[in-house]
């Protein structure tokens, strides 16, 4: 006996209505007809279904401390920004006022935040970028770390290590903001994440009830002994060989050469050292040369690994024809929200790069694996799903299915659980997406549409 049947769905990318029968957490029938008997039936009343997202790349802490701190994503001006530091600074429980997710572009301004208007708070502000490369500093923060020098109060890459001791939740906030994210991406559509990790928070997935599939990657400066090791839902190790665009720090021909962090020998030389310990490696790479100096290791020492390239912004020529199937693009269409004309792609690179950048249309049309991930940037598929089907640009612009298919079976591919996730199939897991809304002919409002019901593993979730 079937646990659940599913009546009257549409499914995206077939004709005709089906059922959907469901047992053990897993899909067992579908077709029009199911004679099944089951425990429970319900009719979904012609919902649309799609596999549940997978989300390839996130930080769920910082979407988690976001909501449990300050955020500023929806922060349409400058002074709105501000003024809700402000505002959060009046709690007083706060010592330190640690604010994320401002992004100049999307105030249609190319001037970062400055420490002089963060001293009209008295307290220590520190306040995050969108991309989490940079974050600016009032006064009483740089103080508190030692470089009251620092005019404009901006701290880039690696400076941002001195803000560890005052910024790291303790575990108690951790396992909050844990939860609290797991319930957004849930509400997303979201069923299972490549989540990038420290070592504290990979110790707290292994101590929360989560409510999603999480696949752990720990950084490079934090592996340990045991990771991998007989945890199935560990993937990798995350490395970096370059920082953003809108941080200037990508490793971009034009801007300086210190921003590649690695040359290609010295990240042949980490690669083997973490393929050693049977673990993938997840690179950062961003602009053209860090791009570059990523795929040439990986196409050195193609193999067992499911290696990914993170990003993949900037395109340099002839490189697609150099990537392989062991190689997976992990790429975030949701950036492509800065990429059209007058956006921070042109601003910050110039006009030459208006069409070679996220390349989507090349990767897809040369056979290889590309998996959607949002970065949490912000997270949810619907939203990166949008500009990637309105994007201006040929070579970036891919169709509805097939970016559904990025954010679904290209993310399966990627954890190396293609036979049983990604797809609404039978045998794969009972992970399912539905809309109230065909999404087909809602091509020019995708990013505001949101899922009426997901289910995980054959339950429905609660999306209150």
């Amino acid at each position: 006996m079937l646990d659940i049947k599913l009546d009257n769905c549409y499914i995206s990318g077939r004709d005709g209505n089906f059922s959907i029968g469901i047992g053990h957490g897993r899909i067992l029938f579908i077709g029009e007809i199911i004679r099944e008997p089951a425990k429970k039936t319900v009719d979904m009343g012609g919902k649309f279904a799609v596999p549940g997202f997978i989300d390839s790349h996130t930080h769920l802490l910082s979407l988690g401390l976001e909501n449990t701190r300050i955020g500023l994503f929806s922060c349409k001006t400058r002074d709105d920004a501000i003024q809700r530091i402000v505002k959060g600074s009046k709690d007083a429980s706060r010592k330190i006022v640690i604010a994320y997710r401002w992004d100049e572009s999307l105030w249609g301004e190319t001037e970062y935040l400055t420490r002089p208007e963060l001293d009209v708070v008295e307290k220590p502000v520190i306040a995050f970028r969108r991309d989490g490369h940079m974050a600016t500093l009032n006064s009483a923060a740089l103080r508190l770390i030692g470089r009251e020098n620092v005019r404009n109060g901006v701290l880039k890459e690696d400076d941002l290590r001195l803000l560890d001791n005052i910024i790291l939740p303790d575990d108690v906030e951790r396992a909050v903001a844990l939860k609290k994210s797991q319930e957004i991406a849930i509400r997303e559509g979201v069923t299972a994440v490549r989540e990038i990790v420290d070592r504290k928070t990979y110790e707290t997935y292994g101590r929360v009830g989560n409510k999603i599939r999480i696949f752990r990657t720990v950084y490079d400066r934090e592996i340990f002994d045991g990771i991998g090791v007989g945890h199935q839902q560990d993937w990798g190790i995350k490395t970096f060989l370059d920082g953003s665009i809108g941080a200037r720090t990508a490793a971009h021909r034009d801007w300086p050469a210190k921003n590649l962090i690695r040359n290609w020998r010295e990240f042949e030389n980490l690669c083997i050292s973490i393929w050693s310990r049977n673990l993938p490696v997840a690179a950062h790479a961003i602009g053209e040369e860090a791009v570059e100096t990523a795929v040439k290791v990986f196409s050195n020492h193609s193999g067992r690994f499911r290696n990914s390239i993170e990003h993949f912004e900037l395109m340099p020529d002839g490189i697609i024809e150099q990537l392989n199937e062991s190689i997976v693009i992990s790429s975030q269409p949701n950036f492509l929200e800065w990429a059209g004309k007058n956006g921070m792609y042109e601003d910050r690179l110039g006009k030459e790069w208006l069409t070679r950048n996220n390349p989507f249309r090349g990767i897809l049309d040369a056979g290889l694996h590309l998996a959607f991930g949002s970065d949490t940037m912000p997270l949810g598929p619907m939203y990166g799903i949008h500009f990637a089907v309105n994007s201006e640009f040929s070579q970036q612009r891919i169709g509805l299915q097939e970016a559904i298919k990025c954010y679904t079976e290209g993310g399966a591919y990627l954890l190396g659980a293609e036979n049983y996730m990604g797809k609404l199939e039978e045998g794969y897991l009972a992970d399912i997406v539905f809309f109230d809304r065909d999404l087909n002919t809602e091509a020019e409002n995708l990013k505001n549409i949101k899922p009426s019901d997901v289910m995980i593993g054959g339950k429905f979730m609660n999306l209150a």
